[in-house]
């Protein structure tokens, strides 16, 4: 596929047989858009599945059957995809996308042509149509399915597949594919579809987008922007951000995932950003422990971890500076305020520290913090950094209750910290924090998830600034010497210990150990700007090279030797955040 940026749309243009999938998410539901008309999943959050519930798409104009070299235009933005194939003497455009808040996958096919005799005959088949109980002109229904047209349309059971008829009278037709929901009138079901046609349309035009950005620069925005808003999902009182369209079962969000991910939020969705918090809160346990994720129904996702503690207490005091909504630190939840249950996470991680006032993670095979597939422990340099700005955020927050006794001792306790992380973990000689250090082994490659001491004031302004020319010149593909130019790689050299990671992360350029995570490229990107150095081919690598490769949205990690990972995934939407200078300069700096 070819690829053109405009106006912040990504458009590919190839053959119909060419696959561009898509990945499309809202407060509900997620599903792929596959670029020739087909929908290749359909997950309902914390709710049922399907696989395929549209699998093709046969055209016939004229009689004659339409062979898949055809070519095409396909359009990308948000929660739509827009497809125009080339009939030579016509044009069938499809465009499928979702509203905010609703179950179902909309769908318009609009047949444009001179020649007031010419006719289209769509078949559209998939798993959709197994298990039909109800058929109507219109309409067809199966056990928590529903498909609805503005049309009548010839259901053949046989085929699994529905087909209906466009001509220069009939020039559009509407449709509905419903999943995951009983519904017992389908005359209704349609009466809206100019109403969210044209909502969709208005939240795009209205999207805010920095006027500095060029078009490759504004395409990356708008893909991580949405990648972001997209996984904000609703269930009761369960509101918050998902990691991604393949975080639905079960429902979880991240303490760690949601930090980044809501970065670019606060610019016209702090509202998002609160819920998100409140529903954190209601995970914390009743010892102060945080896990890695809260499910929908608030129990735990893989328990007590390392750097989720520090994580909602950062993004509670982001939040406070970002909004001046102070008022959200006296909400009650159960037996506690908020406030007071930012103080019993930092109690409870203050369990770990040793008598350097540094946290130890105990046992060989601890992997309770974002390298999950490593076995860091010890003194974590990522951990201890975080620990020591929850430190600091804590200390704040008392300083606008005007609590100066309180103030005064997080300050004191988060100056110590701070000491000892310098003391500790900085090698004067490799010009960097060290990975880890414990009592039988140091790991001292150098770990892209250190460069929160410089965007925390960890590290001094020397310090800073020598860690990040190292970082440059260590894990920066284009200066590195590895084999092929990828962005930044999230450590390097690779561990050293044949124990020292299992599953994917064993492998060099792999998962954690080296391959390029967005958001963490995003965090790399914004420190280089606070310290005047050139930054954007952070931003920009990920998303210019994913495009090459046929990843349409945002992606979890990637290398040019192992398998992609995930697509949509929410916290890589920080790269919308750095982008948005506006936002993010001086973001974490104290005013």
């Amino acid at each position: 596929m070819r690829n053109l940026l405009k106006n912040g749309k990504i458009i590919a243009i190839g053959k119909l047989f060419e696959q561009v999938d898509y990945d499309v998410s809202n407060n509900i539901f997620g599903a792929k858009f596959n670029g020739n008309g087909a929908i290749e999943y359909y997950s309902i959050a914390d709710g049922r599945n399907v696989d395929y519930p549209i699998s093709y798409i046969n055209i016939f104009y004229n009689g004659k059957i339409q062979d898949v070299l055809l070519d095409k235009m396909v359009s990308m933005i948000g929660r739509k995809q827009t497809i125009e194939i080339d009939l030579k003497t016509a044009l069938l455009k499809i465009e499928q996308f979702l509203s905010e808040k609703e179950n179902g996958v909309y769908i318009s096919y609009s047949f444009i042509t001179d020649n007031k005799d010419d006719v289209l005959e769509i078949g559209v088949l998939g798993n959709f149509f197994y298990d039909v109980d109800n058929v109507e002109k219109k309409s067809l229904r199966g056990e928590n399915k529903m498909f609805v047209a503005d049309c009548d349309f010839h259901y053949v059971e046989e085929n699994h597949a529905a087909y209906f008829k466009l001509d220069s009278h009939k020039s559009t037709i509407h449709m509905k594919m419903i999943y995951g929901d009983k519904y017992e009138k389908s005359d209704d079901v349609l009466s809206d579809f100019n109403n969210v046609y044209n909502s969709v349309e208005k939240e795009f035009s209205e999207t805010y987008v920095p006027k500095h950005l060029n078009e490759k620069e504004k395409a990356a925005y708008c893909s991580a922007y949405w990648c972001a808003l997209e996984n904000y999902k609703e269930r009761g009182d369960y509101k918050g951000f998902m990691a991604g369209c393949r975080y639905l079962s079960p429902m979880r969000t991240y303490y760690r995932d949601s930090y980044f991910t809501v970065l670019p939020m606060y610019n016209k969705h702090s509202d998002k950003v609160k819920n998100q918090i409140i529903t954190l809160s209601k995970g914390i346990k009743e010892d102060g422990s945080c896990p890695s994720a809260v499910k929908s129904d608030y129990t735990d996702f893989w328990g007590d971890h390392y750097d989720s503690p520090s994580f909602f207490v950062m993004m509670l005091y982001d939040y406070i500076r970002f909004s001046k909504d102070i008022s959200i630190t006296d909400i009650v939840i159960g037996d506690n305020t908020i406030f007071e249950k930012a103080i019993k996470v930092i109690k409870h991680l203050s369990m770990y520290c040793d008598d350097t006032g540094l946290l130890y993670k105990a046992g060989k095979y601890n992997q309770r913090d974002w390298a999950d597939e490593v076995n860091r422990y010890g003194y974590v340099a990522y951990d201890e950094i975080l620990f020591a700005r929850a430190l600091y955020s804590i200390s704040q927050i008392y300083k606008l209750k005007n609590n100066e006794k309180q103030f005064e001792y997080y300050m004191k306790w988060f100056e110590s910290v701070k000491k000892a992380i310098n003391d500790i973990l900085w090698s004067e000689e490799l010009g960097y924090y060290v990975n880890f250090r414990n009592k039988d082994y140091t790991e001292d490659n150098l770990s892209i998830d250190t460069v929160f001491a410089a965007i925390f004031d960890i590290a001094d302004k020397e310090r800073s600034k020598k860690m990040l020319e190292k970082m440059e010149n260590l894990l920066e593909t284009q200066n590195n010497g590895v084999n092929e130019n990828f962005g930044s790689m999230c450590v390097y050299p690779f561990y050293k210990k044949v124990c020292s990671a299992k599953n994917k992360s064993s492998q060099c350029f792999n998962y954690h150990n080296g391959a390029n995570w967005p958001y963490l490229s995003a965090m790399y990107a914004y420190a280089k700007r606070k310290y005047n150095m050139d930054y954007k081919y952070l931003l920009i690598i990920p998303f210019e090279y994913n495009l090459k490769k046929g990843n349409y949205t945002m992606i979890e990690y990637f290398s040019p030797y192992c398998k992609d990972g995930s697509l949509l995934q929410a916290w890589s939407g920080a790269i919308a955040f750095v982008l948005d200078e506006k936002t993010s300069r001086g973001f974490w700096d104290d005013k």
